[in-house]
């Protein structure tokens, strides 16, 4: 799979998670359904977050690590 349609991919469900979590009934609940569908939206939001940014890193290092083996 393309590595940047993958991380195109994160970074939807990245900002879908993070609007989920972020909408009234889900934000403000201190129990129930509606608390646990919040913290899945913030707490997947979060993990998402964290693998988007190292698979961003490891992305820029292999290109680096390309162009560098071109120009030698």
């Amino acid at each position: 799979m393309n590595r940047y349609k993958l991380l195109t991919g994160l970074f939807a469900l990245d900002v879908a998670l993070f609007v989920l979590a972020g909408v009234p009934p889900f934000k403000h609940a201190h129990h129930g359904v509606k608390w646990v569908v919040g913290g899945i939206g913030w707490f997947g939001g979060l993990a998402c977050t964290l693998i988007l940014i190292v698979l961003a890193l490891t992305t820029l290092a292999q290109h680096a690590r390309a162009r560098r083996a071109r120009t030698i």
